[in-house]
């Protein structure tokens, strides 16, 4: 059986499989949640695959595109050490059955010493004049072989296939497709999946478009990675002494320097679980852990970037802290409308292992009226970093925040609502590290509600009523789709509950839009400095507790919507870049899309309506 019917094959298995599964009735359904609290793309399973066998039939289906002209050209190169036969069989196959025809497939047996699989592979080459088979007599590494196998590559771009993994028969179709779009790719990435011991498809990796701070985190581009020839050539090709993780250390040297890093969202690479290897247990290879933490070292080392290391949420994952430069002076910005007890918890906790001591608190008084919200004021600003400033009338967040940041000679401001407080060790200094860097115009930190769960761990443009915060709600004790909420990670926006920004950055924008009166005026500044040019990072490091909008309670969804939806309609349309078309926008567990969603969810958020009008 070839690998076009192998798949035909497993495309008729999912789907059986899909349906004798089923969904449950709606009588189980709280039973299921109940027992399994939180499901997400990763963790269900079934979904899933019926996802993936819908898919697969979809672009059956689809006439297929002309080849780009002039065509792009690939050598995929597979690295071969003593592998058990039928799956570098699927692998090879794989390759050969893509719908694309300009490839050729250049394989490095290092030293497998493996008479069936030597007179296999000498087979292939004999049969096929795309494919180039070189050996080593001894074991080398998985960089020598890959760079032995790359050396005899004549094509324009590089696909790294590992020798038990599959490709889907259009990745490279795909992939060219992507590169013809954008002429200046030089690095290109694709989602991915893992296949279990049966073959069939689970734990999806939907990934979000190109972001340096998460490839800071873990190696998110994964597979399929695709690098132009020269650039790998520039580089110096794979460096042995990051064996075990040597494709992470090429993804941070080349992404360093490429013109354009493009993302293809769709699950091209089939990662198989097999005993021994990291996609079956991140355990399994504790020295490759250490080498991707060393490439990680070495590329912050390159970048002049101050910084330590310290374990991630998983294996192989990380959190870069960035150091403070210098001894910046910061504003906390706090308004606040009587509440006292709130006021005055939120302000003494910003003292209590802060990191950095040099900061004023402005406390920002919106007319408030209990006299012990007064007797509280006085008792407040006779501390020597406490200043108080009054912003009378009608409740404006945005008003109210600008007129503080007014007052304010400061490097850098700190907007922080009166139903937070501050815990953990160092948040101010894990939020300063980012802020000061000058790339970044905004930093989020993480917010938990008193039970632990996630409260704010980034906000998704588009989600529910066109933004919402990425898995809120999530249990303390769960790490979440793809363990985001645990990442440093850039987002298109983060809660103004827990917002930082040289002043430098605010005055230059402008500050707040004081036409947002209650909503959307945190997520407009976040996409106004992106559309700057600037990053919006997440720090896991700065975590607070939130007592969600307490105060004021979530009012305000009306002009505010309507100016949100007419001023951003189109990364409405597009979809956020640090989110996946192929996780549902109206639900924040991070679950797939379903077909049929995308007409429900322009009705939801009004954009039909906005197009009709």
């Amino acid at each position: 059986m070839d690998a076009e019917q192998t798949w035909r094959s497993l495309l008729w298995s999912v789907t059986a499989l899909a349906e004798t599964l089923g969904r449950p009735s709606a009588g189980d359904e709280d039973e299921l949640e109940a027992a399994l609290p939180w499901q997400d793309a990763s963790t269900d399973v079934a979904t899933y695959r019926r996802w993936f066998a819908s898919q697969l039939e979809t672009r059956s289906l689809r006439p297929r595109r002309p080849s780009p002209e002039p065509p792009v050209t690939f050598s995929v190169i597979v690295p071969v050490h003593r592998p058990e036969l039928w799956y570098v069989e699927r692998c090879l196959d794989s390759v050969r059955a893509q719908h694309y025809e300009h490839w050729e497939l250049c394989i490095c047996d290092d030293g497998s010493a493996d008479p069936a699989l030597t007179e296999r592979l000498e087979r292939l080459a004999a049969a096929d004049p795309r494919i180039k088979l070189t050996a080593n007599p001894t074991p080398t590494g998985i960089s020598r072989a890959s760079n032995a196998a790359a050396a005899m590559a004549t094509n324009e771009f590089l696909a790294f296939v590992d020798h038990d993994d599959e490709l889907d028969p259009d990745a490279l179709a795909l992939v060219a497709e992507a590169i013809a779009r954008v002429p200046d790719a030089d690095v290109v990435y694709t989602d991915e999946d893992r296949l279990d011991r049966e073959g069939l498809p689970c734990f999806p990796h939907f990934k979000p478009e190109w972001s340096p701070e998460l490839l800071a985190s873990f190696p998110y581009l994964g597979h399929l990675l695709v690098v132009r020839r020269s650039l790998f050539e520039a580089v110096g090709g794979l460096r042995p002494h990051t064996d075990g993780s040597q494709d992470y250390d090429l993804m941070l040297r080349t992404t360093e320097l490429a013109r354009a890093v493009v993302h293809v969202p769709v699950v091209l690479y089939h990662w198989r679980m097999i005993p021994g290897s990291s996609a079956g247990d991140p355990q399994a290879r504790p020295w490759a852990h250490e080498a991707s933490r060393r490439a990680l070292a070495e590329a912050l080392e390159r970048r002049g970037e101050d910084a330590d290391i310290a374990p991630g949420p998983f294996p192989g994952a990380y959190r870069v802290r960035r150091r403070v430069k210098g001894n910046p002076s910061v504003s906390v910005i706090v308004p606040f409308r009587d509440h006292p007890w709130l006021l005055r918890s939120c302000v003494d906790a910003l003292g209590i292992d802060a990191g950095h001591d040099r900061f004023e608190v402005v406390i920002v008084d919106n007319d408030s009226e209990e006299p012990e919200t007064h007797a509280l004021i006085d008792l407040l600003i006779q501390r020597p970093n406490v200043r108080l400033v009054r912003a009378p009338g009608p409740f404006n967040w945005s008003v109210v925040n600008n007129v503080a940041a007014s007052t304010c000679d400061t490097d850098v401001l700190l907007f922080m609502n009166d139903d937070v407080r501050a815990q953990g060790r160092g948040w101010m200094s894990a939020m300063l590290g980012h802020a000061l860097r000058p790339e970044v115009g905004v930093v989020g930190a993480r917010l938990v509600f008193p039970d632990g769960s996630v409260q704010h761990a980034g906000v998704i443009v588009g989600m529910g009523v066109l933004a919402a915060h990425l898995m809120h709600h999530l249990p303390a004790d769960q790490t979440g789709y793809m363990a985001w909420p645990s990442m440093t990670r850039e987002y298109s926006a983060v809660t103004g509950a827990t917002m930082m920004c040289r002043r430098q950055v605010f005055e230059e924008l402008g500050g707040f839009d004081e036409e947002y009166e209650v909503a959307f005026n945190d997520v407009d500044f976040c996409l106004r400095a992106r559309e700057a040019g600037y990053r919006v990072v997440y720090t896991p490091d700065a975590e607070l507790v939130h007592d969600e909008s307490k105060t004021r309670g979530l009012s305000g969804y009306g002009p505010d919507h309507r100016r949100f939806l007419q001023r951003w309609s189109q990364i409405l349309r597009d979809g956020d870049p640090f989110f996946s078309p192929n996780l549902s926008r109206l639900e924040l567990r991070c679950v797939v899309r379903p077909l049929d969603e995308d007409d429900r969810w322009e009705e939801i958020c009004g954009l039909r309506s906005l197009s009709n009008a």
